[in-house]
């Protein structure tokens, strides 16, 4: 498990989450935890695996509860001798979570929402939360939380996305604000359209015209290897003929 980096990627089931897991795996420098629904090993087993993808059901409060309480099981309290072999260790995380939800808001039913919210916002929090007693442990730490456009401006048909995607970038900011002090980045990305299978009921848009998974799971893999003085607050990715 020991190496320069450990790396944490939420939500690599699909999608942009799936390519950087994909991508970081070719890198040999970290250790690479992902987690999704369609991981491959129990949270139980997290504790004691080096590398791997584990089950986490990131609407389910048992399995937000499980992780936070194998995150400590992993790196222990900050006097034990676990936690002195990481401060040669850089802590980064990747939040890739996230669903879509569109159409006019008088379709919008209560319980879409409330699951979206869940996974979009909820489930962010919580994990965030989850690692905040160990940064001090790590030599550096970077979160970086996957936003979009969306949560800049708003588009027609799309309420609670866009709420939701308002939501990750005013967290992005305020955790940037409070973990400043101990010199954690947060870097918060804000994607215009990617070609993943969220535009798949959107037959309006070309996923030819869209950045591919490849190439931003490259860039998003760059931001790992940032200069230790150098910090990014919000970045802005969109397609060559800009917001579609």
């Amino acid at each position: 498990m020991k190496r320069d980096a450990h790396v944490y990627i939420f939500g690599i089931g699909s999608g942009i989450g799936q390519g950087l897991h994909k991508r970081f795996l070719e890198d040999p420098s970290v250790a690479l935890f992902g987690f999704s629904r369609k991981g491959s090993l129990d949270l139980s087993q997290f504790s004691e695996k080096g590398n791997g993808t584990f089950v986490l059901d990131a609407k389910n409060p048992n399995d937000l509860e499980k992780f936070q309480s194998a995150l400590v099981s992993k790196y222990g309290s900050q006097t034990n001798k676990t936690s002195s072999s990481l401060q040669n260790t850089n802590l980064v995380v990747y939040f890739a979570l996230g669903d879509g939800v569109f159409g006019p808001i008088t379709g919008l039913r209560e319980e879409e929402l409330t699951s979206h919210f869940q996974l979009n916002v909820h489930s962010l929090i919580l994990l965030s939360k989850a690692f905040a007693p160990l940064l001090s442990l790590f030599r550096n730490s970077t979160f970086v939380f996957l936003g979009s456009t969306a949560g800049k401006q708003g588009f027609p048909e799309s309420v609670a996305y866009c709420a939701s995607k308002h939501a990750v970038l005013g967290m992005a900011r305020a955790l940037r604000e409070e973990w400043k002090p101990l010199g954690t980045k947060v870097v918060h990305v804000s994607l215009g359209a990617v070609a993943t299978e969220i535009w798949d009921t959107r037959p309006q848009f070309d996923k030819n015209d869209m950045v591919s998974i490849s190439d931003i799971s490259e860039y998003l893999w760059s931001i790992s290897h940032l200069p230790k003085s150098l910090f990014v607050d919000d970045l802005s990715i969109t397609p060559r003929k800009g917001i579609l």
